[in-house]
């Protein structure tokens, strides 16, 4: 499986402490329908398409060689026959296609991370690996944090926790300086419903890296309206976090800005996701987690 990535944002402020870069790994394990990262879903490389953009000129269908290509098609291309080949691409004027997914070699991505090193080093920032889930490119990310280790670069990992733990400690947490760990749905028949997997393996890492990895690990909750903010879950959450001596957590606010996402890779929305956070159900929140230092949300 080669190493995509979907993106490298710099000078990022919200996802580590001080001036950070971004590298969103395309690929993971989950598939959770609330995602707001769609495209980082498959670990394939696949092309976007933005109706916006496109003014019919045609010239994308002219050079499809599978004729995957319909302009009456509100998603524009036939998936099932389309070969990647990006002629589509290059050849659109209004740049409404777009391959997701680039592979970058070692060194040419440690090059980018380097141009902010005086930064990372002057605001206490670093990097963040996130995704999609970086720990999928388990091989790739050794070789990349060793090398970032040898600059003292400081190393965060945003991780859904679905990993094989034995290669996760041997392989990548020794590199790292701060993980922030999801913490989804207590249930696992829901876990499953909703992110496409049980939540066994994920609750079993948390435990361990919580009690032996001698890093700082945050557990991060995403309020997804009438899915995660449901009182049993945000209550089970609370009580298995008490559990483990835990009295910090990340509540991360939702944004349904990513609802437009789907169809530029052709898949249809399953769920309504447009319903905000009412003031009333942050309130209860708060209450829950009175116990806990926690961030505004």
């Amino acid at each position: 499986m080669n190493t995509l990535i979907i993106d490298i944002k710099r000078n990022a402020l919200d996802d580590g402490p001080g001036i950070r870069t971004l590298i969103f790994f395309k690929g993971c394990p989950l598939s959770c329908v609330w995602c707001q990262n769609p495209e980082a879903k498959s670990s394939e490389q696949e092309i976007s398409f933005e109706n916006e953009l496109c003014s019919f000129c045609g010239k994308c269908a002219e050079v499809c060689e599978t004729n995957a290509i319909n302009l009456d098609y509100k998603y524009r291309i036939n998936r099932e026959v389309c070969n990647l080949c990006g002629k589509c691409v290059n050849i659109c004027p209004n740049h409404a296609y777009e391959l997701v997914g680039k592979f970058y070699e070692i060194d040419e991505l440690v090059d980018i991370i380097l141009k902010d090193k005086i930064f990372f080093k002057n605001s206490g920032g670093g990097i963040t690996l996130s995704g999609g889930e970086p720990t999928l490119h388990m091989n790739y990310m050794n070789k990349l944090l060793k090398k970032l280790k040898k600059q003292e670069i400081h190393v965060c990992l945003e991780t859904c926790g679905y990993f094989n733990l034995s290669n996760f400690t041997e392989m990548i947490l020794p590199y790292l300086d701060l993980i922030y760990f999801d913490l989804k749905l207590y249930d696992p028949a829901l876990h499953k419903k909703y992110c496409g997997v049980s939540n066994e393996i994920i609750l079993q890492n948390f435990k361990y890296l919580i009690n032996e990895a001698k890093v700082e690990i945050l557990p991060r909750i995403p309020l997804i309206p009438n899915i995660t903010t449901d009182e049993n879950n945000l209550k089970s959450f609370a009580q298995f976090l008490k559990s483990n001596n835990i009295n910090k957590v990340h509540l991360l606010p939702y944004n349904p800005l990513w609802l437009s996402k789907p169809e530029k890779i052709g898949v249809k929305l399953e769920y309504d996701y447009s319903e905000m956070l009412k003031s009333d159900q942050k309130e209860q929140i708060k209450t829950l987690f009175s116990d806990f230092e926690y961030n505004q949300f």
